[in-house]
């Protein structure tokens, strides 16, 4: 009977620990995602216009309102739509996107996501598809009735790529684009947090993620891709650590129809550019076949100096300023 006792005790004490380290392998395994990672907001004011900038203002059903700008050209050959990644900043950004409006004779249009800027309201993944929408009905006066291209950078690839699949457009390009938020294994985020447990990491590969926030049912580019029937080109850096170029590959190889890939060796997830290198030479090749004319890549490039709002523009490797500034801020991405 001693022994029976003895037995039950230890078996007893056996299975608590085993429950109690079996709880902390299970919470340990788990790794929680908080919707406020995703973004980076920044706050800023509305800049006044100026003769080649419009602002934009979306009202949005909940109150809200989106704000963001147009770079106007005098006789452009399209439009771009541009959402930008989780850190973007349409005033940040001014001096890049200028340099496409003037790189490709085009208008280029910018509206800053909720939180940012002097976007009203907080920033959720929820609302990006549906905000694409209204940005592109809501501006289609600015845009008149020349071809909309839409470009999406990394987290921005979830609206431009819904835009894409539910307006007609001439073309959308893809920069480091996502493919789902279920595709974790794809990530070199399963990589050990500090002061994880000692008996977990044999098992890193195997941790679990949970998110608190709400993704639209089919709403990922993995899902929205296969409904665009405008022609794609997709970049993505081969050395990309934010969001692996498998991401990329697998965006494109869903993509139906007429899709170009280019994967850049070396580059990282901030480092692609539509100014200059092969990323340029591409899209406008890319935008030259998708407009059936000649594109002309090595247009007058216009800067902006944030600051004094002074317009630069480089013609034939000149330089000529509208104003003079001692206060030059550069883009932040």
């Amino acid at each position: 009977m001693k022994l029976l006792f003895a037995f039950l005790t230890i078996a007893a004490i056996l299975s608590a620990s085993c429950t109690k380290v079996s709880n902390k392998f299970n919470a340990a395994r788990t790794r929680r995602v908080e919707e406020k990672y995703l973004f980076q907001p920044q706050r800023t004011t509305a800049r006044p216009e100026m003769w080649n900038r419009r602002n934009i203002e979306v009202p949005l059903p909940d109150g809200n309102t989106l704000r963001g700008f147009a770079i106007l050209r005098p006789d452009p050959v399209a439009n771009i739509l541009y959402f930008g990644g989780a850190s973007e900043l349409s005033q940040a950004a001014t001096n890049r996107i200028m340099g496409w409006a003037g790189r490709y004779n085009v208008n280029v249009i910018f509206v800053d996501y909720r939180g940012y800027g002097a976007s009203s309201g907080l920033p959720a993944i929820k609302h990006l598809p549906g905000d694409a929408l209204r940005v592109f009905d809501a501006t289609s006066e600015t845009r008149g009735e020349i071809p909309n291209f839409v470009i999406g950078f990394s987290i921005g690839s979830i609206p431009a790529t819904y835009l894409a699949a539910h307006r007609p457009i001439e073309g959308l390009v893809l920069l480091a684009p996502i493919s789902s938020f279920a595709d974790e294994d794809m990530y070199p985020r399963k990589q050990l947090r500090a002061g994880e447990p000692w008996y977990i990491r044999p098992f890193a590969s195997f941790l679990k993620v949970e998110r608190d926030y709400e993704i639209p049912e089919g709403s990922e580019p993995v899902y929205q891709i296969t409904q665009v029937s405008a022609p794609l080109l997709l970049i993505h850096g081969e050395a990309d650590v934010a969001v692996p170029a498998l991401c990329g590959k697998k965006v494109y190889e869903l993509a139906p129809g007429n899709k170009s890939l280019l994967l850049i060796p070396g580059l990282g997830h901030d480092d692609l550019s539509l100014i200059d290198g092969s990323g340029a030479d591409t899209f406008t090749a890319f935008m030259a076949d998708c407009l059936g004319i000649e594109i002309d890549g090595s247009l007058e490039v216009i800067t902006e100096v944030i600051g004094e709002y002074i317009i630069y523009e480089l013609i034939d490797g000149t330089s000529n300023s509208s104003e003079e500034s001692e206060n030059d801020e550069h883009d932040e991405h």
